[in-house]
């Protein structure tokens, strides 16, 4: 299922085209704030001999403020190039008042995101990039971040981060831990080797991708206020968890689920199942307030029909001896 995105879009809509380049680029900002203000050496004040009264201490002066930088789209290109000379400039900024609010560097070739060290961006999109190492990124409140198609084992770095949407399909992440009481709204994880959702059980998630992830266990999920959630093609067995929560959206295709007595009772508006799988609950599943039915929703395509539709050819197939 193609995620929804829709903060980062909404931010880049002025991006407009990359700037051209002056003849002389100008100096990276790393560079410029490393360094050293030059200053005129002090000479050597003569020895005075007489007894002098001492002056009372001057106060110490208050240090400066770390100086603010105005960003361009020429500045960001070049502070990017600067920690990836590989970086051909085809990443998008939105940049409101000097402040770089979102960037969108999908396809890019960056391997390095120290480029973060002086923007707090709020959106964040790295996908399908060479991207492995999110140390650099550490610390900051990004809201949105995209890393779909990277090769990112690690998400440590990002505990602690206020995110609400985050994108994962395609990774080798493994573990989720580091989500912990993250204000995450959407986790998209589609083939990621998850087996082991623990980590998400106090996120605040209302809609959960986890086709083509091993995980068998959805005792978490009993916690987490989700209004969608696909599951296709996992190992998931037991549905109980999900009982008496209110989930909208359940897709269970090609799942070893049997049973579906555990959504007695739910406001599911949409099922996506494999019929030929269950051995009980059809009669709980023929009760639920569905709009929409199916056997299949996903990028290949979709079956998804009004439940009179569905049950009448469904119970056409059991009476001729099929499902």
């Amino acid at each position: 299922m193609k995620p929804c995105l829709l903060l980062l879009p909404l931010l880049l809509t002025q991006c407009g085209d990359e700037a051209k380049k002056p003849a002389s680029a100008p100096k990276p900002v790393t560079e410029a704030l490393a360094a050293p203000a030059a200053s005129t050496p002090a000479k050597d004040a003569p020895e005075k001999v007489e007894k002098v009264t001492a002056a009372p201490a001057a106060p110490t002066p208050a240090k400066d403020a770390p100086k603010k930088v105005y960003w361009t789209q020429e500045m960001m290109h070049t502070e990017i190039k600067y920690h990836n000379p590989t970086y051909s400039g085809d990443g998008q900024f939105n940049i409101e008042d000097g402040k770089v609010i979102a960037l969108s560097l999908r396809g890019a070739k960056i391997e390095n995101v120290k480029f973060l060290e002086h923007i707090e961006p709020l959106a964040l999109d790295l996908s399908e990039t060479p991207i492995t190492d999110l140390r650099p990124m550490q610390g900051k409140k990004l809201v949105e971040l995209y890393l779909e198609d990277t090769k990112v084992r690690d998400l440590s770095p990002i505990r602690g981060m206020p995110l609400e949407k985050l994108y994962l399909s395609r990774t080798p992440v493994e573990n989720l831990a580091a989500l912990e009481n993250m204000p995450l709204v959407e986790l998209n994880a589609v083939g990621c080797p998850i087996g082991d959702i623990s980590g998400i059980a106090h996120c605040p998630i209302q809609m959960l991708w986890l086709t083509d992830c091993p995980v068998a266990d959805i005792s978490a999920l009993k916690t987490v206020p989700l209004v969608s959630v696909t599951l296709h093609r996992t190992k998931v067995k037991d549905l109980s968890p999900l009982t008496g929560t209110a989930l909208q959206r359940l897709h269970i295709a090609e799942t070893p689920v049997t049973d579906l007595t555990p959504l007695k009772g739910m406001k599911l508006t949409r099922l996506v199942f494999t019929p030929a799988n269950i051995t009980a609950g059809i009669e709980v599943a023929k009760s639920l307030p569905l709009q929409e039915i199916g056997t299949r929703f996903d990028d290949g395509g979709k079956d998804l029909m009004p439940p009179a539709s569905f049950w009448a050819a469904y119970d056409a197939a059991v009476k001729s001896g099929g499902k």
